[in-house]
């Protein structure tokens, strides 16, 4: 099974797809090689197939001084013929205590999709500790494509690109003074009978702890 290109472009994760695809399936759904990402579909007799993605994460920072971030975007369009669903999010934690020990960080992000055809996913996450600070970090990108009318054969195909996690020092990774918490989550549904929601939760305790968390789901 060919791999697919390890790059942050949708569009060519989006076209390495559509190259696997049967021309019979291209002509049907109304896209083309090379460009299908960029070109709406106006098949017709073809059923819609509904898909579905939830994106999200959280992170967590234990210590006297504490930074908790997160960021997560999705976003989804039924082009007629087929749907495509492109997101990713990023957390990022860090600690810093006067105790030797006293710092913790911790950070992660999931990904849930249901009825497409194709996904690629790349997930990365990092982290240290030292004697009295922690820092944490997850990263998820993904696309995933729905095709009206046709699966592949033994069910959806899915592609990880996993980066392995490392142990780093955490320098240039020190939050400031107090404990600080952001997140921002956004979702985008284009086509009918379409929807897209988000849920974030921010959270600060004086000296202690910083916490974040945050899904977006979209369905086309």
């Amino acid at each position: 099974m060919p791999s697919p290109p390890h790059t942050e472009s949708p569009a060519a994760l989006v076209n390495f797809i559509f190259r696997q695809l049967p021309d019979d399936v291209l002509d049907a759904i109304g896209a083309h090689r090379g460009g299908a990402y960029h070109q709406d579909a106006e098949a017709s007799g073809v059923p819609h197939e509904s898909v579905i993605a939830a994106v999200g994460g959280d992170a967590v920072a234990a210590g006297q001084d504490t930074v908790t971030i997160g960021l997560v975007q999705n976003v989804g369009t039924d082009h007629g013929g087929y749907s495509i669903i492109v997101g990713d999010a990023t957390f990022e934690a860090s600690a810093q205590a006067p105790e030797a020990g006293g710092a913790a960080a911790a950070a992660n992000t999931v990904l849930t999709v249901s009825g497409a055809d194709y996904i690629i996913k790349d997930e990365s996450s990092h982290g240290g500790s030292g004697p009295n600070d922690a820092w944490a970090s997850s990263e998820l990108d993904f696309v995933a494509v729905n095709i009206n009318g046709w699966s592949p054969e033994g069910g959806p195909l899915v592609y990880e690109l996993h980066q392995p996690g490392h142990q780093v020092q955490p320098d240039g990774h020190q939050p400031p003074h107090g404990n600080y918490a952001a997140v921002i989550a956004t979702a985008e549904a284009h086509g009918a009978d379409s929807l897209s929601a988000t849920q974030t939760n921010a959270l600060t305790v004086e000296n202690q702890f910083s916490f974040v968390n945050a899904i977006a789901v979209v369905a086309v």
